[in-house]
């Protein structure tokens, strides 16, 4: 069966007699952040909503770590976490400190939401919903988080922080994010790689995550990045007023928020002589991006600010070990996107080797998978119920992925799995859905299914994303599962 459907009805097709928690949409960005993957606002002030006055971080001559070249500085406030106060060419900061949240950096998010409580702790008013929701700098409160370890090599730095829980008084995370920076002439490379070390109970599920996100001074009004889906052609690019902006959803305080499909995996943020800040994300193509307040005058510690991040979705296991990179360049959006051309391997590639970890697919409704690191393979019971596995949002032309190889061991009910995937438009805020059945060998052995998807109609453009429906027609039943060696473009034996 080879036919055009939407989300929605393939869900209702083959998962509704399983009560499947997961919801309708046109996207995948539910069951994540109830709020919009922006960054943090703080607690108080113009938008902060919290009543309280804002808590914009303390900058001590003996607190701060720089980077510098010919063009660029680089400034990284040791009292916070190790998260950057400060950016400059050959004029003034261009990092937004209105507020403790903003500056140039990480946030995580996993469950729960509600009723966390750790150490006792009440969630701030304005945040009651947050949950557990490490960040670099720290706290609404206005506490900082700890550096316990730095070293400096030239213009090459290593730090270990253990974040602060946003929403929380004083909370450190049960993790540590270890911080790899690199700064080349105008270029700052960070690599975070989160360990965390959780002890609470909770349900791992996919949930938004905050890669890196900046807040910078509000003179970057205007938006510049590749929608289309011809990636990496040299096509052309869409710029507009980052403070009026054509599309996007209302975030409460009288802006937009942008938070489209890039699959290019940057964006930029210019003044109107065209310089400004670009940010490449490569384990990302979702950017949100968005301004706050209604005028571009204003520096380092007032409220208006542009702002934008590089997002994904991810489960953050108890143990977990996660690692991302972001890239900073400041100059002209040919210089960005340049940079973007020259490491467009790094991004997602049609390669998942299930040995160690999901290689960044996701779930929203529990799935008794071992949790992460995994040994040799992602083994997934089926015993009580299924979910949809999606993967992560990718860059793929279709002609040059005509089959995939999927390496599976299967022992169930159900006598077919089905591959769905998004074909992404031309105008990159909409996608067509698709999908094919595959027939399932019921034996528990490892197969190799070999699927030519160039056969398929639908498989053609510029492909988004892909998920699986590990088998239809299911019955529950003791002994079933399915265990995945890999998924991939190409055969491994």
């Amino acid at each position: 069966m080879k036919q055009q459907i939407s989300i929605f009805s393939r869900l209702v097709i083959y998962l509704l007699p399983i009560s499947l928690l997961l919801s309708s949409c046109d996207d995948f960005q539910f069951l994540t952040s109830k709020r919009p993957s922006t960054g943090h606002v703080g607690g108080g002030g113009e938008g902060g909503g919290g009543g309280t006055p804002p808590h914009p971080p303390v900058v001590k001559p003996s607190s701060m770590v720089y980077l510098s070249s010919s063009k660029l500085r680089v400034g990284f406030n040791m009292l916070y976490g190790g998260t950057i106060t400060h950016l400059s060419g050959d004029g003034p900061n261009l990092i937004n400190n209105y507020d403790l949240g903003r500056q140039l950096q990480y946030a995580y998010y996993a469950f729960p939401v509600e009723g966390y409580l750790p150490n006792g702790k009440v969630p701030h008013p304005a945040w009651t919903t947050i949950g557990w929701d490490p960040i670099q700098s720290g706290d609404v409160y206005g506490n900082g988080s700890e550096v316990v370890e730095q070293r400096q090599n030239g213009n090459e730095l290593y730090f270990k922080t253990i974040p602060k829980q946003w929403g929380y008084d004083n909370v450190p995370c049960e993790c540590y994010v270890e911080t790899y920076a690199k700064l080349t002439e105008n270029v700052l490379e960070l690599r975070h790689v989160l360990q965390n070390n959780r002890t609470d109970s909770f349900t791992p599920l996919g949930r938004g995550q905050e890669l890196e996100v900046g807040y910078f001074t509000p003179k970057f009004n205007r938006f510049q990045s590749y929608w289309g889906d011809q990636p990496f052609s040299s096509a052309g690019l869409t710029d507009f007023d980052l403070i009026n902006p054509p599309v996007g959803t209302p975030d409460g305080y009288g802006s937009k928020v942008l938070e489209t499909y890039t699959p290019e995996s940057w964006v930029f943020l210019h003044e109107a002589n065209g310089q400004g800040i670009g940010l490449f994300v490569p384990g990302s193509h979702l950017f949100a991006s968005r301004f706050a307040g209604r005028t571009t005058i204003g520096g380092e510690f007032d409220y208006n600010s542009a702002i934008t991040g590089g997002n994904t979705t991810e489960v953050l296991d108890r143990k977990i070990r996660y690692e991302s990179k972001a890239v900073l360049i400041l100059g002209n959006v040919n210089e960005v996107r340049k940079y973007a051309y020259d490491h467009k391997n790094e991004l997602i590639q049609p390669d998942f080797d299930f040995s160690t970890d999901r290689q960044h697919w996701t779930f929203y409704e529990p799935v008794d998978d071992g949790g992460v690191p995994f040994k040799g393979e992602w083994s997934i019971n089926l015993d009580k119920h299924i979910t949809n596995l999606w993967g992560p949002l990718v860059s793929w032309k279709a002609a040059e992925v005509p089959k995939l190889y999927l390496r599976i061991a299967y022992k169930g009910s159900g006598t077919k799995m089905n591959i769905f995937w998004e074909v992404a438009r031309s105008n990159g805020l909409e996608q067509d859905s698709f999908f094919q059945n595959v027939n399932l060998i019921n034996d528990g052995q490892y197969h190799t299914y070999e699927v030519d998807l160039s056969s398929n109609p639908g498989w053609r453009g510029l492909i988004r994303r892909i998920s699986l429906t590990p088998t239809v027609e299911y019955k529950t039943e003791a002994g079933q599962f399915m265990k995945i060696k890999y998924i991939s473009k190409t055969r491994k034996e």
